[in-house]
């Protein structure tokens, strides 16, 4: 009877805390960057864009992060780093659990949660909008369908009255409200007829191409789940009606993250060997 009561006491405690844990979001950085959050009751700061400079520091393993910790009722939430002056990165969506970043001070940042000891959680899709040149690149115009909840999304768009700039459709889809995912440039190039490839392997569609009555098409996005939700990526296009599809690329063959031979993520900037989709690549 003691060691059940015992026991109770324990799980309860261990439940209290788990209530009670408080998201902390550390970054390295020169200098201290401002820090813009959100959540889906609004902004977490009263103060207006750029949001405040960070104050606090802490070592964590010998690296100095200034770092910032939410109150106990935040449990999701959405942030950005900005250094004041234009220079942002772009959302950070879904952070659930403490949080580790380097930050360039600019636009760049990394996720370095797992060399500090965190846990990056597998991230959710809920939801995924169409952004292109054909809507101004406005996130909110075009929403996916949910084919099956958290993988794969249908969105039928229909361009036939509208005026493609150069006449490429040129997209990028969104998920859960990010910048962007992939960026495709389509044009009728190649087979089959109405859709090739660019250089770099993304799509294209060159609209002089295709009679104004025939440009719909149907979009499939398919995640293939992973820790961040901007990667993994499948898209295949068809048009509208006629059943037929284009061999999907994925965002990992086109945009996929680069590491350096010790693991560490590196932007694009960075030349040498590099560690791309499993396989060491040259960057000159």
């Amino acid at each position: 009877m003691i060691m059940k009561k015992i026991f109770t006491l324990l799980v309860m405690s261990v439940m209290a805390l788990a209530v009670n844990a408080q998201i902390t979001i550390y970054v390295q950085a020169a200098e201290a960057p401002h820090f813009w959050a959100w959540t889906s009751a609004g902004n977490v700061f009263s103060e207006d864009w750029p949001g405040p400079v960070l104050t606090e520091k802490k070592t964590v393993q010998g690296t100095e992060f200034w770092y910032y910790t939410f109150s106990a009722d935040v449990t999701s939430v959405s942030i950005i780093f900005n250094n004041g002056a234009g220079g942002q990165t772009g959302n950070i969506t879904g952070v659930t659990t403490d949080r580790y970043f380097t930050y360039d001070g600019n636009t760049t940042y990394e996720d370095v949660t797992e060399q500090y000891g965190g846990v990056v959680p597998d991230a959710e899709v809920t939801s995924l909008s169409l952004a292109g040149n054909h809507n101004s690149w406005s996130q909110s115009a075009e929403t996916f369908e949910v084919v099956e909840a958290g993988k794969s999304f249908r969105l039928t768009v229909d361009m036939t009255a509208t005026e493609v700039t150069d006449n490429f459709w040129q997209f990028k889809i969104c998920p859960n409200g990010q910048d962007w995912v992939g960026y495709w440039e389509v044009t009728l190039t190649s087979e089959p007829e109405w859709l090739g490839y660019s250089t770099d392997g993304n799509f294209q569609i060159d609209f002089e191409q295709v009679p104004a009555t025939e440009r719909i098409f149907t979009i499939l996005a398919t995640w293939g789940g992973g820790k961040h939700a901007d990667e993994n990526w499948t898209v295949t296009i068809s048009k509208a009606g006629d059943g037929s599809g284009i061999s999907a690329i994925r965002t990992d063959a086109v945009n996929a993250p680069r590491y350096d031979l010790s693991g560490r993520r590196v932007d694009n900037n960075f030349r040498g060997v590099v560690i791309q989709n499993g396989k060491k690549v040259l960057v000159k």
